[in-house]
């Protein structure tokens, strides 16, 4: 019988996904010693959420198999697509925006994994944007910030170079939101998505101000439903040649 603890058993477990499913690998080198205040961070953060979730409704995975391959793995798989080039400081990089980020995912656990990279989340909720708030506060995350607003009342995207956004909007409202975003050329959007129909949608519509151009496409399975053959989720890459620029009318500090 095993004598290691739930926190042991739960860092064991997200160490051995990254590392199975080469997301330590990427950027640079990890082994399990230095990455350890990492990945107890990350436990750190599903407790948090666990006491939380008690009172309001996070999520409905709680348990540590389902958690870390459904939350955990599913949001660091982003890692493996997106392009951050050559920069090696804090201050080579723009904002990363993560929209209708719920309980913080996937942008709580980028943060974690890629201190170097500057987070806003943007939640309209204001309870669970204020978990995100506690559970930053508790990991000491000075690289994530968490804004409690409506996407589409947000106006500064001056120093916004990516945005991602996990299953928050259907596609009508993601073909809005893309729409209505007034970022720089040749900046990034990432979408956690379900069908190859939804990327050629976003890609063809017909925008008034920027063209939505396929950069990648990353498909990826984790096991937590292996009985089903058709579970494949997939991340797509857009880049955005923007036409003609809306003005700015209000400004946000950040």
């Amino acid at each position: 019988m095993s004598n290691k603890s739930l926190k042991d058993i739960f860092m064991d477990k997200v160490y051995n996904y990254l590392l199975y499913y080469e997301i330590l690998s990427f950027g640079k080198k990890f082994n399990k010693e230095t990455f350890k205040g990492s990945i107890e961070k990350i436990y750190l953060y599903y407790e948090e959420l666990l006491q939380w979730n008690q009172k309001i409704n996070l999520t409905a995975v709680t348990d540590i198999n389902g958690f870390i391959q459904r939350h955990i793995i599913d949001s660091a798989f982003l890692l493996k697509i997106m392009h951050l080039g050559n920069k090696n400081s804090p201050d080579d990089y723009g904002y990363i925006m993560d929209i209708g980020s719920g309980a913080g995912l996937p942008g709580i656990i980028i943060s974690i994994l890629m201190p170097e990279l500057k987070i806003i989340s943007v939640e309209s909720v204001l309870k669970k944007c204020n978990f995100q708030k506690a559970a930053a506060r508790k990991l000491g995350l000075s690289n994530f910030k968490c804004l409690n607003l409506n996407i589409f009342s947000y106006e500064d995207y001056g120093n916004i170079f990516a945005i991602i956004t996990r299953a928050a909007f259907n596609m009508d409202e993601l073909i809005r939101l893309i729409e209505k975003l007034d970022l720089k050329n040749d900046a990034d959007i990432y979408l956690f998505l379900s069908k190859t129909d939804e990327v050629k949608k976003i890609e063809t519509f017909k925008y008034k101000s920027k063209k939505v151009i396929l950069d990648r496409l990353l498909f990826y399975k984790t096991d937590y439903s292996p009985n089903k053959k058709d579970n494949f989720r997939l991340i797509a890459k857009f880049k955005v040649n923007i036409i003609c620029s809306t003005n700015q009318k209000i400004k946000l500090k950040i």
